[in-house]
């Protein structure tokens, strides 16, 4: 038996909980920001859960003051997308790349870039960084469907909307 009201989906608790963890970020209430996006980033959006752990790393820094060393592929996609969740593109854009450079086949850090060069107004960088990265995982088509940084920037780029409206060979 039904009583037609749904309760929220995970995804949609958890994207209320990063908004807001974003929002006591923004009254730089860092303590129980921080909280909140450690709450977030174990949630099942990976995108969602990618951005909120960069958020949390930036809570961390702040709060404790220490320098943090980038050494590894992923300390560079963390630190590329707290830069691109601050619109620092091209700073985002370096790190990413220096991510990839040490992991060629990360579809995350490809699926990155492209917003990256969406924001960047390029184009038809974040229509290859998009393309490859689906070529490695086919989720991450669905993935930048449902994602709202992608629908926007589809919009200004017909290339991208073409590549997530594209269904791949062999679909059912």
């Amino acid at each position: 038996m039904t009583t037609g009201i749904e309760p929220p989906s995970a995804s949609e608790v958890q994207l209320k909980i990063y908004e807001q963890a974003v929002q006591l970020f923004s009254q730089r209430k860092l303590a129980e920001a921080l909280d909140r996006f450690l709450e977030v980033a174990k949630g099942p959006a990976p995108h969602i859960s990618d951005k909120a752990r960069s958020y949390a790393q930036v809570c961390e820094r702040r709060t404790n003051g220490v320098q943090v060393k980038l050494s590894t592929a992923e300390d560079h996609f963390n630190y590329g997308v707290e830069r691109l969740n601050a619109r620092d593109v091209e700073l985002a854009k370096h790190h990413l790349g220096l991510a990839l450079s040490m992991q060629p086949d990360a579809d995350h850090v490809l699926y990155t870039l492209a917003l990256c060069c969406g924001f960047a107004g390029d184009g038809n960088g974040a229509c290859e960084n998009l393309k490859r990265a689906i070529d490695l995982e086919p989720r991450n088509r669905i993935l930048a469907r449902q994602d709202p940084e992608f629908t926007a920037l589809a919009s200004q780029f017909p290339g991208l909307r073409a590549l997530l409206v594209a269904e791949p060979a062999g679909s059912y």
